[in-house]
């Protein structure tokens, strides 16, 4: 028996809404990639982040706390039990919650209002340092620079980047440049770092969606858009991130003057880094 007309109506009807809508975050994706500065991203990233609460105290990433594959390297008995840590991009404390628990010491930074207001009510009561500082801050300190990050002595036994936060450096240089800063300013701390990896990230569309986006980068290329380059992405969720290949995070941390002790890509893309011996940032 066949359905009633106006179900096959509605049906269709909404494919089309559906194709429109893919339609319209293509051409939203591309122009950005296209025509925005990369210097000019991180505000709508952080604008991204300031309109979630799932990452604030109470909120959904927030309550699921240490996950297991972040509280295995923290037991890698290549990390210091104790002693004090910097945590870069903090977010809304769910790792500074975790790391406070197991009796670190903490100087944290994260550059979204929203979220270092919530890292800063876990911390009270505390002897953690939070301030609202970018990596970008934390190049300049690692240069002899003045800024956000002044009060930071570069005295700690473990650095960390909050969960995938190196994937939002997508300028250039960002990434090298942020771990070189850590290299210098702590040369002795071993790093935890974790990304967006190219298995782990946004699903390649296919079909008419995939044949749309070549030909309106091809477009927007030939109108003066800037490259684009395979792993750079853009989310109204996340803003912009990189997706990263596994040899890209060895060539990174090598350039940067580390060895990766431990690289993962299950549940979640991370690694360990260890200051190589005779290397420097």
């Amino acid at each position: 028996m066949n359905a009633p007309i106006w179900s096959r109506l509605l049906f269709r009807f909404s494919r089309g809404l559906t194709a429109l809508d893919v339609g319209q975050q293509i051409m939203r994706d591309e122009l950005l990639l296209a025509f925005l500065p990369p210097s000019q991203r991180d505000s709508l990233t952080f604008e991204a982040y300031a309109r979630s609460r799932s990452y604030v105290a109470g909120g959904e990433y927030f309550l699921q706390g240490l996950w297991a594959w972040e509280a295995a390297l923290l037991e890698d008995p290549r990390i210091p039990r104790s002693g004090r840590v910097l945590l870069g991009a903090a977010g809304g404390g769910r790792e500074l919650h975790g790391l406070l628990q197991r009796g670190y010491e903490v100087y944290a930074f994260e550059p979204v209002a929203l979220l270092l207001e919530s890292a800063r009510t876990i911390a009270t009561g505390t002897n953690a340092v939070l301030v609202q500082a970018t990596y970008q801050d934390l190049v300049a300190r690692a240069e002899g620079k003045s800024g956000a990050l002044d009060s930071f002595d570069g005295h700690v036994d473990l650095c960390i980047l909050g969960w995938g936060s190196l994937s939002h450096l997508t300028e250039p240089t960002a990434a090298i440049e942020t771990l070189r800063a850590l290299r210098a300013l702590a040369p002795e701390a071993p790093v935890i770092v974790s990304f967006i990896s190219q298995s782990k990230g946004t699903p390649e569309v296919k079909g008419g969606a995939r044949r749309l986006r070549r030909g309106f980068r091809r477009l927007l290329k030939a109108v003066g858009g800037q490259p684009v380059s395979t792993g750079l992405k853009f989310r109204t969720n996340l803003g912009f991130y990189y997706e990263f290949s596994q040899s890209e995070v060895i060539e990174l941390c090598e350039l940067a003057g580390y060895e990766i002790a431990r690289l993962g890509d299950m549940p979640y893309p991370h690694a360990l880094l260890l200051p190589r011996v005779g290397a420097r940032g």
